[in-house]
């Protein structure tokens, strides 16, 4: 049996969604999925056995309509990703347990809550993934896109998010999964496989010290960018970046 965990980082997707399309061409089936954030949204064209649509979405990003969409409030919009995954039909056979994480915050308190979305019907599965790709962002007025990955800044965007946390801003939210945990690793504990993959989205990933007690290092496979990711990346849904970083991803995937 084997497992992928496939963590989030927005547009930097692309580059799991590459390696999963190499794994797809060489006949490699999954049996246990987890996803956070894109990692899940990923994940969902793998658990409806959609591979072919993962690659045809990564690499026709239609840039120029993402960059004029307008945006405000407390978080980032990501209807049009749910509304592509809900046009998806199918199920990979293989798979037996797709598990997604999510962040509730109830109180000012944050609580991660993991889902096998396996057991739920389809829009249950999609209500869950839409909460673990959906980032929190303070915009008091309206911009554009374009102008958050030009003036994106991760420490300040931290700093607001907990100061707004801490006065009740988003309490009955459910949030990004990545927010306390972007390594879904957890299911893996009881969801047993014979070889792990891990496809991170930045260089020299660290492997949790839990995992260790539950596998041993050869049965775990770590694949990383050749690239050193910025910040302001996880925005960037241009159709060159994505292309390329996906591109990337294919040619290790398909390698391996």
């Amino acid at each position: 049996m084997f497992g992928i965990c496939l963590p989030g980082g927005g547009a930097k997707g692309a580059f799991n969604a590459g390696v999963i399309y190499g794994f797809y061409e060489r006949g490699i089936n999954f049996n246990v999925v987890s996803g956070t954030s894109i990692g899940a949204i990923n994940g969902y064209y793998i658990y409806t056995n959609n591979v072919d649509k993962l690659k045809e979405v990564w690499m026709n990003i239609h840039d120029e309509q993402l960059k004029t969409q307008k945006i405000c409030g407390k978080v980032i919009d990501n209807s049009q990703l749910i509304n592509n995954l809900n046009k998806l039909e199918g199920k990979d056979e293989n798979i037996k347990s797709f598990y997604v994480n999510y962040v509730n915050i109830h109180n000012k308190n944050l609580k991660e809550v993991i889902v096998d979305i396996s057991k739920v019907n389809k829009d249950e599965a999609l209500k869950y993934i839409k909460y673990s790709s959906l980032l929190p962002c303070r915009i008091n007025k309206e911009i554009t896109i374009k102008d958050l990955v030009d003036n994106f800044d991760s420490n300040r965007l931290f700093d607001e998010f907990r100061e707004d946390v801490e006065n009740g801003v988003y309490d009955g939210y459910n949030l990004d999964g990545g927010i306390v945990n972007n390594d879904l690793l957890s299911p893996f504990i009881n969801d047993k496989v014979e070889k792990l993959f891990i496809i991170s989205l930045k260089r020299d990933y660290k492997l949790p010290d839990y995992i260790l007690n539950y596998y041993n290092v050869e049965d775990i496979v770590i694949i990383e960018p050749n690239r050193y990711m910025k910040p302001n990346d996880t925005l960037r849904f241009e159709k060159d970046f994505c292309s390329d970083l996906f591109n990337e991803g294919y040619e290790i995937g398909k390698s391996m």
